[in-house]
C-alpha cells in the first residue's frame, strides 16, 4: 500500500493481521522465510498459523538475518563482498525442522576461522550475544520448573539444598524486550556508534509496528 503523508510505500502482510479482540492471525498458511523465522514459528502450530505472531517474533527474525549475514558473507580480494562457497549455513535452507536444529545449535568454534575474511567481523560479539539470548528464550518456553518428589525426598534425606526454581516463562512485554535487545547491541557495539544506532532504530521500528502486550 501507499503512505501518502510520508509518500513511501509499505509492504504489508494482512494474513497475519488481527483485529483487537482476536486471538490468532486471520491466516492459517505457513508464512515468513524459512532461514530466518524465529524458532517457535518452526513447529508445527506455528506453521499452521496457530502462534500469534508478537513484536519478539520480527526481533528475532531479524537478529537471525543478522546472524546470517555475519557467518555467510566475506570480503573479496578486489574489495567487494560475497556470500561464502559453499555457504556455511545450509541447514537453514533444507526443510522446518533442519533450519529449526542448525539454528538451535550454531557451533560457533566451527565458524572461527582466521582464514576466512569475514566482511563484517565488528558484529562477531553481537551476532553470538543474540543467538545466545533467543536461544535461551526459546528454551525457557519449555522450560520444566517442577521437581519429582523422589528428587526432593534425596535431598532431603542427604540434606542438599533445595533446588533453584526458575519462575515459569512468560511472554515478555514488548516495551521490556526492546529494553533487553538495546543492552545488547550497546554492550556489544560501543565503539561503533552508527551501526549501533541503525540496528538499536531497526529494533525500534519493529516495536512501533506490534503494540501488542
Amino acid at each position: 500500500m501507499w503512505d501518502d503523508t510520508r509518500k513511501v510505500g509499505i509492504l504489508n502482510d494482512f494474513d497475519l493481521a488481527r483485529f483487537a479482540d482476536q486471538v490468532d492471525a486471520s491466516g492459517r498458511d505457513s508464512t515468513g522465510t524459512l532461514p530466518f523465522m524465529a524458532l517457535d514459528l518452526l513447529s508445527e502450530k506455528g506453521l499452521h498459523g496457530e502462534i500469534p505472531r508478537r513484536y519478539r517474533h520480527g526481533a528475532e527474525s531479524f537478529a537471525w538475518s543478522l546472524i546470517c549475514l555475519f557467518l555467510a558473507t566475506v570480503s573479496g580480494k578486489d574489495g567487494k563482498n560475497y556470500t561464502r562457497d559453499p555457504h556455511p549455513l545450509p541447514g537453514w535452507f533444507k526443510d522446518r525442522k533442519r533450519s529449526f536444529y542448525s539454528k538451535s545449535t550454531i557451533r560457533w568454534r566451527d565458524h572461527d576461522n582466521p582464514d576466512i575474511p569475514l566482511a563484517h567481523p565488528n558484529v562477531k560479539d553481537l551476532a553470538y550475544d543474540l543467538h545466545k539470548y533467543w536461544a535461551d528464550q526459546y528454551e525457557r518456553q519449555f522450560q520444566d520448573t517442577r521437581e519429582s518428589p523422589e528428587a526432593e525426598e534425596v535431598r532431603k534425606m542427604f540434606n542438599l539444598p533445595p533446588r533453584i526454581k526458575i519462575p515459569p516463562w512468560e511472554e515478555p512485554e514488548n516495551e521490556n524486550l526492546f529494553r533487553e535487545l538495546v543492552v545488547i547491541h550497546g554492550r556489544n557495539l560501543g565503539p561503533f556508534e552508527l551501526t549501533k544506532k541503525l540496528l538499536i532504530e531497526m529494533c525500534r521500528r519493529y516495536l512501533q509496528l506490534d503494540r501488542t502486550p
